[in-house]
């Protein structure tokens, strides 16, 4: 039998290794940006499943983890039963279309997770026939609507590819109906 709240989990789990990951950056003095998706090469493989987890700064990490602990907490509310194969196509897909299309740079950051997340609740309300999921959709939109800008190239040291693909990710696997 499930625990009353067991969809806390996996956001604090998630929240809390990346956590874990920055403070180890800080406490040895060591960036992992080399652990990041490199795109189109061999290497770079290994940033799809390590890049949501490495962060540039205190401001990136913060960023991050002002929206991606409440878009798992929907996803695992909404989605009980299947939240995790979810919330796993939607990371390494990311990653993989991070790699895939993505200029040749380290991408690092969970903001395409985030971005993957949204487009997915958005686009699953919509199409969804699940009680509350059109609410969850519009919840959505009402805290993340202006994130859409984030597809943009408009800040260089921003990987907007991240958040485009994320996108399309979330998109591609709403339409799948979980």
């Amino acid at each position: 039998m499930k625990k009353k709240y067991s969809f806390f989990l996996l956001p604090l789990f998630v929240c809390a290794l990346i956590i874990i990951v920055f403070l180890s950056q800080q406490i040895f003095d060591y960036n992992f940006f080399q652990l990041g998706i490199f795109p189109r090469h061999f290497l770079g493989l290994k940033g799809i499943l390590f890049s949501p987890l490495i962060h540039a700064d205190i401001e990136h990490l913060l960023s991050n983890l002002s929206a991606l602990p409440v878009l798992l907490t929907l996803l695992t509310i909404l989605h009980r039963r299947n939240y995790a194969t979810i919330f796993l196509v939607l990371y390494i897909s990311t990653g993989l279309l991070v790699w895939c299309f993505a200029r040749e740079s380290y991408h690092i950051g969970a903001s395409g997770i985030i971005y993957a997340l949204a487009s997915f609740l958005f686009f699953a309300g919509i199409i969804s026939d699940k009680k509350g999921s059109s609410a969850i959709s519009l919840l959505t939109i009402i805290l993340y609507g202006s994130m859409v800008w984030g597809i943009f190239p408009n800040q260089p040291h921003i990987s907007w590819e991240s958040h485009a693909l994320g996108a399309v990710a979330g998109f591609v696997s709403a339409l799948k109906k979980f």
